[in-house]
């Protein structure tokens, strides 16, 4: 190799430095329109039921500006693959669609109905699945229910407005939500076990699949997971049929798009939110010390997956074609 100019080795050194440390996503101006107005969802069962409906309506926040309408058994179809009847329809929500960037936030009232079956977090995790991204969504029923139709209600909004939703992939992140329920059914009271847990392990999951280019098999996406789960204290716990189906989940979502060119990036931002949130939440909290106690070790942070190889790769391709360039 011949000698190399100091100027233009100066050049390329700034060069090399800013792409290993230019920050991965910068501040990005709003794309997206935001709606207006929120839009409010009732469950069938309310259409009729003046009551339930006044005290849904006071649960969620709704206004007279909102843009109203019914979720219904057939949208239950449609969106989620689900049988149902408009009778037992009864969870709702409002939602209001945010500039580009500004989060998922969702929140549950409880008030006066719980959801019994669905958390917070696993609902969040769903959304995303479906490529729910930037959104204020609250879920509220007038009395006690599942909570599992309330999704529907979420696409369903965005169909009030106009706007398309990939009905592949709610049916994902359904099968998702119904995936995480049946593995905390089965787990119930089980020491070293909590939701707040699996929420987190199966979001890195998927993070940690996002990161990776090209199609990931499933014997890579079985070894992240059973690697998430023991990041979160829970290798003594998941049993091997709980796996598979996380890895079934996943594998699904990735066949339908959900990680691949620019839903790549968005997921990446969003599921190290999303982490993150769970971190810093009391059933969290209380899961990780429970853990402690019973000699599991929980990682708390959301890792960045292959980012060192990723740089270390960048810097030997800059350097074999510094190489070629100055080759006697």
């Amino acid at each position: 190799m011949k000698n190399i100019n100091p100027y233009i080795f100066s050049i390329l050194s700034v060069l090399l430095l800013s792409i290993i440390f230019y920050p991965k996503h910068q501040a990005q101006a709003v794309t997206e329109e935001a709606w207006d107005n929120a839009v409010t969802v009732y469950g069938a069962a309310l259409e009729n039921n003046a009551t339930a409906k006044d005290t849904t309506a006071n649960l969620l926040g709704t206004k007279n500006s909102d843009k109203t309408t019914y979720v219904n058994a057939n949208d239950l179809n449609k969106y989620l693959n689900m049988q149902s009847s408009n009778d037992v329809l009864k969870s709702s929500i409002r939602i209001t669609k945010t500039s580009k960037g500004s989060g998922l936030n969702l929140n549950i009232n409880q008030d006066a109905g719980k959801i019994t079956k669905v958390t917070e977090d696993t609902y969040k995790n769903a959304l995303m699945t479906a490529g729910i991204k930037d959104a204020d969504v609250t879920i509220a029923s007038s009395e006690d229910v599942t909570g599992e139709s309330a999704l529907a209600g979420v696409y369903k909004a965005f169909e009030a407005q106009g706007e398309s939703v990939d009905s592949n992939r709610t049916q994902v992140a359904q099968e998702e939500l119904s995936t995480i329920n049946q593995i905390s059914d089965e787990n119930s009271g089980q020491e070293g076990f909590s939701q707040s847990q699996l929420n987190k392990t199966i979001a890195e999951s998927k993070q940690a699949v996002a990161e990776k280019t090209g199609n990931v098999t499933v014997n890579e996406i079985t070894n992240i997971v059973n690697q998430k789960i023991e990041d979160n204290g829970l290798t003594q716990v998941i049993s091997q049929n709980q796996i598979n189906m996380i890895v079934n989940v996943i594998d699904k979502a990735q066949k339908d798009g959900v990680f691949s060119g620019e839903n790549a990036k968005d997921f990446i931002n969003n599921s190290k939110d999303y982490v993150n949130d769970i971190v810093k939440s009391d059933d969290f909290k209380d899961a990780k010390k429970k853990a402690e106690d019973l000699g599991h070790n929980i990682k708390d942070k959301l890792q960045d997956e292959g980012f060192w190889d990723k740089i270390v790769n960048a810097i030997k391709e800059i350097f074999n074609s510094i190489a070629n360039l100055f080759k006697s």
